[in-house]
């Protein structure tokens, strides 16, 4: 059903679909295509747009400061490709998951939030900016301005704001530091802006996206008057860099929430992969079934994992993101002081031939004094170990491939 404002239709009648655009109406043609008739890779390239449309946007409107409403009519659909282009690149094949690297959105570098007022074309001198442990510097050079800067004909001074966004791609947070501003007066032909640095503190392993936003001030008799305008407003993306690290959780955890990184599998958050690997395991009803389940955590990401016997708590390791922990599954169970090697390799055979299911082999370990088992991916073995960190056994983990 449609809806008419008096000048504009916005919904679906028939086989069409009304949309405004621009101060523009448009009609499209409904899409024939069921849920159940898209295929797979169709759904995937919905989804990952879908991911990159929001992330987009939460880049944007956590700058809006900076960026304003002062932007012209392609922006949204310019900045979301970019965005769009670099997760795609950063996708891994094999995992289906991101693997983000220090220069992962590097097409966001230089990105103008106006295009018809570039940066580039107000702005002359060429800025450095690094990072260092949690400190993110950017070092302004000395400027004279009137070689330097080009200012509207009215300004009498303009604020260059500095603004960085922090964005948490593993467990998703997000942040913006507090806006950095210079004034630089217009002044006469000799005027010199001597060179500064502005430092920003910064969390390692996010996402660091640096912008500069350039507003032209005239002076009147009743005051300051912004002269930045839909037409002209100089803003754009300095440098997107994701800072070398890993991501403490407690510091990020206070920051505004990135659902669509915490909820979206392509991230392979902590939550999502954890519940991935969950998953796999719940598959395992014997011993029979392990080297299918090894072979399916290797594909998530896990090069080795330990798993505690008194309540089967898990801890992760991964190639592809931090560390994570499973939680119990069942009351703790007493662990015995003494290790009966023979006893638990018979234990263990009847448990590889199908005989007994997880909750009872983990009571046969614990009965036999085993404290934990450690799986090595690459090497595709399990070992146990007592309490008293004594090896007890190590098994070849067959290859299913």
């Amino acid at each position: 059903m449609a809806k008419f404002d008096g000048k504009f239709l916005t919904g679906v009648i028939g086989p069409a679909v009304y949309k405004k655009y621009r101060n523009m109406q448009l009609v499209t043609a409904k899409s024939r295509l069921t849920k159940k008739q898209q295929t797979k890779n169709t759904h995937k390239a919905a989804t990952q747009f879908g991911i990159a449309s929001t992330l987009a946007e939460q880049f944007r409107r956590d700058a809006y400061e900076v960026i304003t409403d002062f932007y012209d009519g392609t922006m949204v659909y310019r900045f979301r490709t970019d965005v769009q282009k670099a997760l795609k690149q950063a996708l891994d094949a094999q995992s289906q998951t991101y693997r983000f690297t220090t220069n992962s959105f590097d097409r966001l570098n230089g990105f103008e939030f106006n295009a018809d007022s570039p940066v580039m074309d107000n702005f002359f001198v060429q800025p450095e900016q690094t990072i260092n442990g949690n400190i993110l510097t950017i070092r302004l050079p000395e400027m004279h301005v009137s070689k330097d800067m080009k200012f509207p004909v009215k300004a009498s001074s303009c604020l260059l704001n500095i603004a960085v966004g922090m964005f948490d791609l593993t467990y998703g947070n997000r942040t913006m530091c507090p806006v950095q501003s210079i004034e630089i007066p217009r002044g006469s032909a000799d005027n010199v802006i001597p060179a500064q640095e502005l430092s920003f503190e910064i969390e390692p392993g996010c996402l660091c996206i640096s912008m500069f936003s350039f507003q032209f001030i005239q002076k009147t008799f009743a005051g300051n008057l912004l002269i930045n305008s839909k037409s002209f407003n100089p803003v754009a993306v300095f440098r997107a860099v994701i800072a070398d690290g890993t991501v403490d959780p407690e510091q990020t955890k206070e920051w505004e929430s990135m659902l669509v990184v915490r909820e979206s599998e392509f991230f392979n958050s902590p939550k999502m992969a954890l519940k991935a690997i969950e998953q796999e395991h719940e598959k395992v009803k014997s011993g029979a079934d392990f080297p299918r389940y090894i072979q399916a955590i290797k594909k998530l990401g896990v090069e080795e994992f330990v798993t505690y016997v008194s309540d089967s708590h898990t801890q992760y390791f991964r190639n592809n993101g931090p560390q994570i922990s499973s939680k119990a599954k069942y009351e703790p169970l007493v662990v015995a002081a003494v290790s009966h090697k023979k006893k638990f390799a018979k234990y263990l055979k009847m448990h590889q031939a199908g005989q007994t299911d997880y909750f009872s082999f983990c009571k046969h370990c614990a009965e036999t004094g085993i404290d934990r088992w450690i799986v090595n991916l690459s090497l595709m073995t399990c070992t146990y170990y007592d309490q008293k960190d004594q090896l007890i056994l190590t098994e070849s983990i067959p290859n299913t491939e």
